[in-house]
């Protein structure tokens, strides 16, 4: 768990560990919530601009999520808000997934004592460490217990 105190600005965090995106998986994620050719068949996607199944913005997205919840997880209360939320380059089946976490700010918050806001960059990176997917993400983050303007 890291606490406000771990994420000083331009802390970089790359997960050791990869997720492995599957057709079945493009596929059950695509029907359920972004039914589009290229995230449900793979006949349409063939001849669709990517040449085949991609992953959607959705699933990138809840790999991200994933990835930073099984690497060194914050300790986080909620986040604020996200923004500049882009796709860089298609995740395909086959594809294995990395996450890279960059923290852009932090401050303490004037509000809440014991917590701090942190804004940071997540990226998802592909097995040829080209960047897929990528946003910026506020949270409210926890200080370290018995620091000073922690809550004990």
């Amino acid at each position: 768990m890291l606490y406000y105190e771990e994420l000083s600005a331009d802390h970089v965090d790359r997960s050791d560990t990869t997720y492995l995106v599957t057709e079945e998986e493009i596929r059950e994620m695509g029907e359920r919530w972004d039914p589009q050719p290229f995230h449900t068949d793979p006949q349409a996607a063939a001849s669709s601009v990517f040449g085949g199944l991609v992953a959607s913005t959705v699933h990138l997205f809840a790999i991200t999520v994933h990835l930073g919840m099984n690497a060194s997880p914050p300790a986080a209360i909620s986040s604020l808000g996200f923004r500049t939320m882009d796709n860089h380059a298609p995740a395909r089946p086959g594809d294995e997934l990395s996450l890279r976490s960059t923290v852009l700010a932090a401050r303490l918050s004037q509000s809440r004592p014991g917590v701090g806001i942190v804004t940071t960059r997540a990226e998802l990176i592909n097995q040829r460490d080209e960047l897929v997917f990528s946003f910026e993400n506020s949270a409210l983050i926890e200080c370290r217990p018995g620091q000073p303007g922690s809550h004990q």
